[in-house]
């Protein structure tokens, strides 16, 4: 069916009259297709919105506070137990409320040891909370005696790599102390110290602090050695690392700077 062959009028279902589409609304959702109009007329829905409006009910007027006969008139909706209340003194209620036994959400009366650990949790809530490791004075850079260790025995070692991404390991307390005693690392808190050069950064350090120059033939060096090898106890740490030559750091290898050098 095309628009040409739909009605032009449409049958009203309250006054059962042959009306044109104007005289309805227009659906709406998924019914609202080409024509579509609603049920009801303009005029019948009026006359039912008007007798809607008739049949409400009416509002009594507020009464002011200042009209006496109005109050008195009006009903009481207070009890009369509500007023004495109302009028007892706020010592006698606030002491009512202590004596009567704390409960709980339950309902259930609590112990008088639960109420106590109830009170010191809401006290400890009002004031800010300090890590333990973080009391107190903050230790000195080299101070290795403000160190902690843990209940194993290690301490926490921070540091960055060549591409300054953030690392962090647990190592054990003695060389936590080595490391800080050696200038290779710094105290931050009793339990952390953190390590200051990376690899990069530590052998462009030690190169620039020899000039260069081997530590044993005094020849032109660019690579580092351990005076104490790494196989015998020794750290990669600023007193123990010099600058070598390629032949001295081959030729000595693990043997100590005593012997390498008396051969």
């Amino acid at each position: 069916m095309t628009d040409t062959n739909l009605p032009l009028s449409k049958e009203c279902i309250y006054c059962h009259q042959n009306k044109p589409l104007s005289e309805f609304r227009r659906r709406t959702g998924k019914r609202s297709k080409g024509q579509s109009r609603r049920g009801a007329c303009r005029e019948c829905r009026k006359q039912r919105e008007t007798a809607e409006t008739k049949n409400l009910p009416q509002v009594a007027p507020i009464t002011r506070l200042s009209d006496s006969r109005s109050l008195s008139a009006a009903p009481q909706p207070i009890s009369a137990a509500v007023p004495a209340l109302l009028s007892a003194k706020p010592a006698a209620v606030k002491a009512h409320q202590h004596s009567l036994p704390e409960r709980s959400r339950e309902g259930k009366s609590l112990p008088p040891s639960s109420v106590a650990k109830a009170k010191a949790r809401t006290r400890g809530a009002e004031q800010p909370r300090i890590h333990p490791h973080l009391r107190g004075p903050k230790p000195e850079p080299q101070d290795t005696s403000a160190l902690i260790p843990s209940a194993k025995g290690l301490i926490l070692m921070r540091g960055h790599s060549d591409k300054g991404r953030r690392w962090h390991q647990e190592i054990d307390f003695e060389l936590a102390v080595t490391l800080v005693n050696e200038r290779a690392a710094v105290v931050i808190n009793r339990r952390t110290i953190r390590r200051i050069y990376s690899n990069k950064d530590f052998r462009a350090m030690i190169l620039t602090r020899d000039n260069y120059t081997c530590h044993f033939c005094g020849l032109y060096g660019d690579t580092i050695d351990h005076l104490l090898p790494r196989a015998k106890g020794g750290h990669t740490t600023p007193e123990n690392c010099v600058c070598a030559c390629n032949l001295c750091n081959q030729t000595k290898a693990d043997q100590y700077v005593e012997e390498f050098m008396g051969r």
